[in-house]
């Protein structure tokens, strides 16, 4: 049973609240606890309540959850944390700010806080009760990040305390060439913990997405092992190289288009792509899962994107297209003609595409974009249908606008607006 530190009401039964293969990491003290495997286990989970656990029960703690990139915080680890707190009825023990994305317990004084690491001078200017730093830390998806940016997170939790220091890392492995593998698993890795788990561990997993995750295997049996039974693997079929990182993109481009790929259970993807010199740059707009028309028009005015610039979306979706176009906005059916998915494919394959590394979900699309296979393995002409919600909307406008790269020529000055 977990009580408060200061007497209350509330008292939560662990055996209830917690999947059973995470429950002996409650009490795990190594420097890194690494938990990963295939989607859906819970293990993001898990460390959300780990995380209110310790700020309940110990102190004084300063607890820093961060991903590599800000923005992408809130519809995760911060909505994570939430969760955990509205489950074990204790909205009254804590003050939420919601812009910052932090949490502060009444009872103690404790303190949880999102930070994206593309924010080093927050991370620096963390301070403690008692004068301390940070005490904790959660590190969902560190396969976003540099080996760099896991040792200057792991130097920030430093200094005297009376309570253990630990990273958590959550994570599904994709590439056995990812630098995470070498640093934790094929060399042995001093004060670490690792545990492996996968759907089939989520005694709380809803038989929908259960159902989901098993049909990836229609879809790729390297997939199915990758995602789902979370499988370090070398994913084959790969459709597009990756595309460069570039840290600045150009001040201007001689055009800018959108594609737009709908979604609710899964992602609204806005891909803003910017042409100069033949050359594509891409922007992730905007990439949320559960948001209507109303909120991807409201996002749109704050990012102050260009009512004239033109978008491209799924022509599937000819309502959702109509009510964005009566926003005033310049938006056409994206041309899915026959054909035209794998001839779009083979056109993006002709530009030189460039990314930023600020683009979380775009980069993560790109580096697992893959051909189906049958089911003896035999790659298919046909991409899979799985996590390709930004590729599909880069493809839209790549291919809607401009059809060859010879047609591509200098235009107005304009600027991305995102």
């Amino acid at each position: 049973m977990l009580a408060p530190t200061k007497p209350t009401k509330t008292r939560i039964d662990l055996c209830e609240c917690v999947n059973n293969i995470f429950q002996p990491f409650l009490g795990n003290q190594s420097r890194f606890l690494v938990l990963y495997g295939g989607a859906g286990s819970g293990k993001s989970y898990f460390a959300a309540q780990k995380v209110i656990m310790r700020c309940l029960t110990e102190t004084p703690h300063t607890l820093v959850c961060v991903r590599k990139i800000a923005r992408t915080l809130r519809e995760s680890v911060f909505v994570a944390l939430l969760g955990v707190i509205s489950q074990w009825g204790l909205a009254d023990h804590f003050r939420v700010h919601e812009t910052n994305m932090t949490f502060t317990c009444l009872d103690n004084g404790n303190r949880i806080l999102c930070v994206g690491l593309n924010d080093p001078e927050r991370i620096k200017s963390i301070t403690g009760a008692d004068g301390l730093g940070i005490t904790g830390g959660w590190v969902e998806e560190p396969t976003e990040l540099t080996p760099f940016d896991l040792i200057q997170f792991d130097l920030r939790l430093r200094g005297r305390s009376p309570n253990y220091k630990q990273i958590i890392l959550t994570f599904n492995p994709i590439s056995h060439l990812h630098w995470l593998k070498g640093r934790f698993f094929d060399n042995e890795s001093p004060n670490t913990t690792i545990s492996k788990t996968t759907y089939l561990n989520n005694r709380f997993i809803d038989d929908g997405y259960e159902a989901v995750l098993f049909a990836t295997r229609n879809e790729s049996e390297t997939y199915y092992q990758v995602y789902a039974l979370g499988n370090w693997g070398v994913l084959k079929g790969v459709i597009y190289k990756p595309f460069e990182s570039l840290a600045r993109y150009p001040d201007e481009f001689g055009e800018t288009i959108y594609g737009l790929d709908f979604g609710f259970n899964h992602p609204t993807a806005l891909v803003g792509i910017g042409l100069r010199d033949g050359e594509v740059y891409l922007d992730e707009a905007f990439y949320e899962t559960g948001k209507t028309n109303a909120d991807l028009i409201k996002a749109m005015g704050a990012m102050g994107i260009s009512k004239r610039h033109p978008i491209y979306a799924d022509s599937a979706e000819p309502d959702r297209i109509m009510e964005i176009k009566r926003a005033g906005y310049n938006i056409h059916p994206a041309d899915k003609g026959q054909g035209s998915v794998i001839a779009g494919i083979d056109f993006c394959k002709s530009m030189k595409i460039y990314t930023r590394p600020g683009n979380i979900n775009i980069n993560n699309e790109n580096a697992a974009y893959r051909y189906r296979e049958d089911k003896d393995g035999n790659t298919l002409e046909e991409p899979a249908k799985l996590d390709d919600h930004a590729m599909d909307a880069m493809r839209y406008g790549l291919f809607s606008h401009i059809r060859k790269p010879k047609l591509i020529k200098p235009f107005p000055r304009s600027e991305m607006g995102i």
